[in-house]
Formats: structure tokens, sequence, C-alpha cells
């Protein structure tokens, strides 16, 4: 990487008094996760209670899934790696009922592995660990205990 300056896109000194410097740009992080196996994957998220917020014609290898304000999508790929969602992603959720997770993993048939966090002796959570049907880490964190 050239530490050169980059005559395609000057710097600009920034004006903090300037409004749009204020203003949010960035409003929503929608993830996509890569897949072989899509239907599977969608199958996983809607069994553990996430809604189907986009499958159609015009993108017939992506799915959207939703809950609440979480939004993310899946993607089909050729070139997915078995081994390589491990190596790339954990994906970790907050959720507001630890027993109800572990009640939709149980009814899913979604063996997981469920572990106490302790960080200080007034900071103590659980945590599931499972994986989602194309090899995801999916780390489902509680509220504090």
């Amino acid at each position: 990487m050239s530490t050169e300056p980059d005559e395609t896109h000057p710097q600009q000194e920034a004006d903090p008094g300037a409004p749009e410097e204020s203003t949010h740009l960035f409003t929503r992080l929608i993830p996509i996760l890569f897949v072989a196996n899509l239907e599977a994957e969608r199958d996983f998220y809607l069994q553990l209670g996430f809604t189907l917020t986009y499958q159609g014609p015009e993108f017939p290898d992506f799915i959207a899934l939703g809950s609440g304000s979480l939004e993310f999508g899946i993607e089909r790929t050729q070139e997915a790696d078995p081994q390589l969602p491990n190596r790339v992603l954990t994906w970790q959720w907050g959720v507001t009922d630890i027993e109800l997770a572990k009640r939709r993993l149980t009814a899913a048939g979604v063996s997981f592995r469920e572990e106490w966090v302790i960080p200080r002796e007034d900071w103590k959570y659980r945590v599931l660990h499972a994986r989602t049907p194309n090899g995801y880490h999916l780390m489902l964190e509680g509220a504090n205990e």
C-alpha cells in the first residue's frame, strides 16, 4: 500500500461547523453471510424466530431475514468453503430471554453448548454456542443475571 497522497481523491480539511458533519450518514448495518446451502440457513433462522423480510425473483440467490430492528442477508455462492465461516465471523446476538433461546434451539434440533461468563462478581451472563447449517459460529448472549 502506498503512502503517497491519492491524487484522485484530494484531502480536504473538515469544517467542524459544517451541518453535514453533524448528521448521521449511516443508519443501519445489514451484514450478508455467504453460504452454500441457502435454504438450510434460511430455515435455521426461521426456526429461531426470525422472519423473512425479502425473498424474490429479482435476486434469486439472496434472502433477507429480520427480527425487530435487526436485519441481515444470506447469499448463495459457489465459492462457499465449509471451513471458512469459523475463521471469518462469530455471529453474536444479544437476546432478551436466554431460556426462550434454549427452547427454540432445542425445538429446532440444534445442538448447543451453554457457558456462564463472569467478568466480575457483579456481572455474569450466559452464552449459548451453536453452529448454523453453513458452519457459522452462533453465540446467543443473555442479559446480566
